[in-house]
């Protein structure tokens, strides 16, 4: 049987990396070969990951779909990537497809989760489909309509995207919240309500928590109204988090939910699956506004090790395109 060379990312242990070579075998029936044109860095996620400190009541359940090895030891994880399949049936040679893969110069899978990429968006923007897919994973958690009053908290790529499918409901009223003045300029080329702090009397029926800060979600007690939902769209990993529950959160009746994206939400479960909602947040993603989103200094494949052992030093904000170009 023909094999193929090819070279993944690798964390070891914690805090530390490196590329490994290892040999594939040849695609069988139904399954294409695909290179690797652009891999995505989830930030949080794999900072987790890289630091070590994803839960060990958690780790087989926080697996992602191609993960090698295990969390706490040496393992291969990511799930944002976009290839081209170069030997594949009719349908998928020679195009572009989204996939699920972690970081890896050439892999096969079986064609069925394959996704294949509209010629009207740019390969990079699909590297925010997963994030896309957070955003509207939350918006099926909690259901918001005409004159809810919303927070986000936190404008990374969840907390923008997550403003950015709220804004498509008519009277809608949508403010999102960041320590970091300098998002404020991009907050108004995408037309949203900005703030560096809650306003003190601001009070929502439905708030977003994106910041992956724990320690957040116990200053909300003064800002939710009667019946209000908190969503949390944040992994704290083994971050803990003191809640003063005998407050606001008791007396008003407010309703928890962690939206975790990788089950489609109970209310939308019956009507679409974790492929339909991909291809979905996919679509969602034809809008030239959301290149804004997109860090323009790509990081290249083989200095992934570098990058990662400066993760507390990088910019917490774009979304990180990975190219596979040879220096």
């Amino acid at each position: 049987m023909k094999t193929f060379e090819t070279e993944s990312f690798w964390i070891n242990k914690k805090n530390n990396s490196c590329i490994k070579k290892h040999i594939i075998d040849a695609p069988g029936k139904s399954e294409a070969l695909i290179k690797t044109i652009y891999s995505g860095i989830s930030y949080g996620t794999e900072k987790i990951v890289y630091t070590g400190d994803v839960p060990k009541s958690q780790r087989e359940l926080m697996r992602c779909p191609y993960q090698m090895g295990d969390f706490g030891s040496d393992v291969k994880y990511g799930y944002i990537n976009v290839g081209k399949v170069v030997k594949g049936s009719p349908k998928y040679n020679n195009k572009y497809v989204y996939t699920l893969f972690p970081h890896q110069t050439v892999y096969v899978l079986n064609e069925a989760d394959l996704i294949l990429i509209p010629k009207s968006i740019p390969l990079q923007r699909c590297l925010l489909t997963a994030n896309m897919e957070t955003a509207i994973n939350g918006m099926w958690d909690t259901l918001p309509s005409c004159g809810d009053k919303v927070l986000i908290i936190g404008a990374g790529i969840v907390g923008f995207l997550m403003a950015y499918v709220l804004k498509s409901i008519i009277g809608i009223e949508v403010l999102l919240i960041d320590i970091e003045k300098s998002k404020k300029q991009l907050a108004e080329k995408f037309n949203f309500n900005f703030k560096t702090s809650i306003p003190k009397d601001y009070q929502a029926n439905i708030i977003y928590e994106c910041s992956g800060n724990s320690s957040i979600i116990n200053t909300l007690s003064s800002h939710i109204k009667d019946e209000a939902t908190i969503c949390v769209l944040s992994w704290y990993g083994n971050s803990i988090s003191k809640i003063n529950f005998g407050k606001e959160f008791l007396s008003k009746r407010v309703k928890f939910i962690f939206s975790q994206v990788s089950k489609v939400s109970h209310n939308r479960s019956k009507y679409w699956n974790n492929y339909s909602r991909r291809e979905l947040a996919i679509k969602l993603l034809n809008d030239n506004k959301l290149d804004y989103l997109i860090e323009k200094d790509y990081i290249n494949f083989y200095d992934l090790p570098k990058f990662f052992s400066g993760i507390d030093k990088h910019k917490k904000f774009y979304c990180k395109v990975v190219n596979y170009k040879k220096s």
